[in-house]
């Protein structure tokens, strides 16, 4: 049966060839359709730049850009898949010689390993890899993170050059913590790494992460962040005299038993260090920012960060900014459990004239001074979060924290901070009371706080309230008109992206506010019938290590 069918199918070809033949010869030529081969595509990229070329495929995968000293967690993208975009790029590179110079200097620049891919294709993947096969008989899920950590190994292993061109590289916290020794021998070879996530061994010279440590010092020495944790005092006095790290810009230090000496001699071992947090010192005390003969002064720093050190107040950081070098560098300043009550944060604000963004966070148990304080005063200062809280009591009409935000309108309304645009406040009332503020020959402050002349809030603010059971940050925007004869608003303002209270509705854009002659805002109800837009602006709330 086979023969016979193979012998057919020979006629038939022989066939199709005699009627070829015949059909030339009767008219001399061969049809054009089958003899000319197809007319070449012109490539237009070659006409481009080769930096534009780069910026176009650093819109396939934007996450190669990320130039940041964040880690996996920090540094994801609202929206999208990393993963697709990295699969998308690993295309661009194989399609001519022409992309791919740029392309591939993308694709090993930023490197990220994520667990999941973002999108409908991982429920295809995810069944392909618990899907049985000859090799895997009990079909246990493939640990896809740590597959790629290995195939990304044995590629930088194969090829320096690859290797020399990544940057930074970014995991996730379980891949970083069960996959040390693969980690260890990617890293040997990649003499330019700036950023690397490592386990958390490394940051408190635990033993299992010696080896890691080891070539992370020795050949990485491009490292730009850093960690020291409790259990890591004897590797971090041994900083001074051994050049490590000379590029660091980031440090962070987390529950050191560590004297003065030793912590100022450490910091100035780092030339460049531009960020510096602070959390949990026992030691750390005001005396640390002082000015000794036999000890380096605390360097300057652009981003300072002080968590949980009660022994630092307004004192020491006023003596800290007493040095010029100091107000010309420091531009973020962070404040959270620390000895720098509220009511002295005017002492900071007058010695920092570069600073751009200040966060305090604080829990008090008592109400603000009754005594005179000086406003808050700043002419460079754009953004702040003034996050104050207090415990609630059954016994009490009003929290704790009520009279420092009024302490905080008092400093808005009297315009001693005209450069400020953004504010967070942990009071979910706060965008009311501000905005319906009474006029200045009324406003006092209230019995519960200081009283001070308003002059009229002008300023255009964003605020974001967020009340103490509430998770996500709600958008106030505030932007003041021209004021008529009297101090009202010549035309009606709306209330568009805040949340009201109950007493107003209670939804989102069901009010207006118009001005009711006197400087103040007067509530008028919505009709019905008119269309709704959609809900107020969110702010997103995630964690971010220097604020």
């Amino acid at each position: 049966m086979a023969m016979r069918f193979l012998r057919k199918l020979r006629l038939r070809s022989r066939g199709k060839n005699a009627g070829k033949e015949s059909k030339v010869k009767q008219t001399g030529k061969i049809s054009h359709h089958y003899a000319s081969p197809p007319a070449p595509r012109y490539d237009l990229t070659t006409r481009l730049p080769r930096k534009i070329l780069a910026r176009i495929f650093a819109q396939v995968c934007p996450h190669t850009l990320d130039h940041s000293y964040r880690s996996s967690e920090e540094s994801m993208t609202e929206d999208g898949c990393m993963l697709c975009d990295m699969r998308d790029l690993a295309h661009c590179v194989l399609v001519c010689k022409h992309w791919l110079l740029e392309a591939r200097a993308l694709l090993y620049r930023n490197i990220r390993i994520d667990p999941v891919h973002y999108c409908e294709l991982e429920i295809e993947l995810a069944a392909k890899r618990t899907h049985r096969s000859f090799f895997d008989r009990n079909g246990d899920p493939i640990d896809a993170p740590k597959m790629r950590l290995e195939l990304l190994m044995r590629t930088v292993r194969e090829s320096q050059e690859l290797a020399n061109m990544i940057l930074s590289l970014r995991m996730p916290y379980m891949t970083r913590e069960a996959s040390k020794a693969e980690l260890a021998r990617t890293i040997s070879v990649l003499q330019n790494l700036r950023y690397v996530d490592l386990p958390a061994g490394v940051f408190s010279d635990d033993a299992t992460s010696h080896t890691l440590k080891q070539e992370l010092m020795i050949r990485c020495p491009q490292i730009r962040r850093m960690k020291y944790a409790q259990g890591s005092e004897g590797s971090f006095g041994q900083i001074p005299g051994s050049r490590l790290w000379m590029h660091l810009e980031e440090l962070e230090l987390s529950g050191l038993q560590v004297e003065d000496r030793t912590l100022r001699l450490v910091l100035n071992s780092f030339p460049r260090l531009q960020a510096l947090k602070v959390e949990g010192l026992p030691l750390l005390e005001d005396s640390t920012f002082s000015q000794v003969r036999t000890m380096p002064l605390f360097p300057p720093v652009q981003r300072l960060v002080l968590r949980n050190t009660p022994g630092v107040t307004a004192t020491g950081l006023a003596t800290y900014l007493s040095f010029s070098q100091n107000q010309a560098a420091l531009t973020h300043l962070t404040l959270s459990n620390t000895g720098v009550m509220p009511c002295t944060l005017h002492r900071i604000l007058i010695t920092a004239p570069s600073l751009l963004h200040l966060t305090v966070i604080q829990e008090v148990d008592r109400s603000f001074p009754q005594e005179s304080t000086p406003l808050l005063s700043s002419k460079s200062l754009r953004s702040m979060h003034y996050e104050i809280t207090s415990e609630s009591s059954s016994y009490a009409l009003q929290r704790m924290s009520n009279s420092y935000y009024t302490y905080l309108i008092s400093s808005l309304t009297s315009n001693s901070l005209p450069t400020l645009h953004e504010l967070y406040v942990r009071d979910a009332n706060f965008p009311e009371t501000l905005l319906l503020t009474p006029p200045p020959r009324l406003f006092g402050g209230g019995e519960s706080g200081p009283q001070y002349h308003s002059l009229g809030f002008t300023q255009p603010l964003a605020i974001y309230s967020k009340g103490i059971d509430e998770l996500e940050w709600n958008f106030t925007q505030y932007e003041p008109l021209a004021t008529g004869r009297r101090g009202s608003v010549t035309r009606p303002v709306s209330f568009q992206e805040a949340q009201l209270s109950p007493s107003w509705g209670g939804e989102t854009r069901r009010s207006v506010l118009v001005g009711n002659g006197f400087g103040g805002f007067l509530a008028v109800p919505v009709d019905e019938g008119r269309p709704k837009s959609s809900g107020g602006l969110r702010r997103d709330s995630r964690h971010d290590l220097w604020r």
